[in-house]
């Protein structure tokens, strides 16, 4: 009985009734409870399930939070939002670690880095179990209200969405112009066309950009010209 409860009190925690409760004990057993059972009782296939459906929905959220964000400006949000350090803070901070059961005499070694890793993973299985259970619009809800809020946190650090706008207020500041953007070189074919953009305060050349359009190219350009001023 005091198991059931355990249960109803992670149900509210969660904010998410399960109709079928044997899923969400499963989504919280670490395979040292059941080794002999461990595919059908631990929380292992869940935890792959739940990996994808995160990683799903933070880069739908990037996408259209982000229009102006490149591919590997993207995958490196990504990457840090999925992280095993992000997603341990996340289980922490909602307090899953007391509804985890886990044999800890099983275990090798058992520390702090361990109780973050077990909270990392029940994270990731409860996302595969309330999309089981509950259909992938409760799980998307439930990726929204605890993990999604951790992007806009990461963006700072791993985006610069908006590098002509940072230049140019820059450039504006110091010499009263605007920084002015051509095209050096463009080689390929359709397809395949590659530009190269410069990004100039009067004739001094302050960065350049490669891509496969003007518009990145020029992006590019403007954020290795940022680069190049904070080294300084």
């Amino acid at each position: 009985m005091e198991n059931e409860e355990k249960l109803e009190e992670l149900e509210s925690l969660l904010q998410v009734k399960f109709r079928d409760r044997s899923l969400l004990r499963r989504a919280v057993t670490h395979h040292s409870c059941c080794p002999e059972t461990a595919v059908h009782d631990s929380y292992d296939t869940l935890e792959f399930l739940g990996d994808a459906i995160i990683g799903a929905h933070v880069v739908e959220y990037i996408y259209r939070t982000y229009p102006g964000a490149s591919e590997g400006e993207m995958t490196s949000l990504k990457s840090e939002v999925v992280s095993r350090r992000i997603l341990a803070k996340i289980g922490q901070e909602l307090g899953l670690f007391p509804f985890i059961r886990v044999d800890i005499a099983n275990l090798r070694t058992f520390n702090d880095r361990s109780r973050d890793s077990l909270c990392a993973d029940v994270l990731e299985a409860l996302v595969g179990a309330i999309q089981i259970d509950q259909g992938p619009e409760v799980a998307r809800n439930f990726v929204a209200r605890t993990i999604l809020p951790v992007v806009s946190q990461l963006s700072h650090q791993s985006l610069d969405t908006n590098p002509k706008g940072k230049l140019q207020k820059i450039v504006l500041q110091r010499s009263g112009n605007l920084p002015r953007y051509r095209v050096l070189e463009q080689s390929g074919r359709n397809n395949d066309r590659l530009f190269t953009v410069g990004v100039f305060e009067h004739d001094f050349l302050l960065g350049l950009g490669k891509a496969s359009s003007i518009k990145e190219a020029g992006r590019l350009a403007a954020r290795e010209a940022l680069e190049m001023m904070s080294e300084k």
